[in-house]
């Protein structure tokens, strides 16, 4: 916004001499340049349930992929919410959830509830990690015939 003055400056005085009369015809304020505080990338559902007052988040369960194990944090993706961006996970976090070993996870097909409407990491609010180890697939003896 830009404030424009509610009053004038008489012909050749200036504001430290006094007071100054306020004319009753001053120009209100008005909006320059582009507002701030747009939400981009928000989603209209969002916006629309916050306008009228009630909040409305739509948790999902998601999965997620580990691309770095760490001792202090995991570094995790989340395909479905924004595939090119790593999440940083909490090792310990990720161990007590899952019930699992370091060894276990790194093979671990991971899930996890999120905010899918989420536009930074820090709103995500991931919580119920799961981890299902895939089963081991061995190799057939012999040959299938074909029909």
């Amino acid at each position: 916004m830009r404030a424009v003055p509610s009053a004038s400056v008489p012909l050749g005085g200036t504001v430290e001499d006094g007071p100054v009369p306020v004319e009753a015809d001053s120009a209100p304020a008005a909006p320059v340049g582009v507002p701030m505080g747009v939400l981009i990338g928000g989603s209209p559902g969002l916006v629309e349930s916050v306008a009228t007052g009630v909040a409305r988040i739509a948790e999902r369960r998601v999965s997620a992929q580990l691309l770095r194990f760490g001792s202090g944090t995991c570094q995790v993706v989340l395909p479905e919410w924004r595939p090119a961006i790593a999440v940083s996970v909490p090792t310990e976090q990720l161990q007590r959830s899952t019930g699992m070993s370091p060894d276990e996870l790194r093979s671990a097909l991971l899930s996890v509830v999120i905010n899918p409407e989420a536009v930074h990491d820090r709103e995500l609010g991931p919580r119920d990690w799961q981890a299902e180890v895939p089963a081991a697939r061995g190799r057939r003896r012999g040959r299938r015939q074909v029909r």
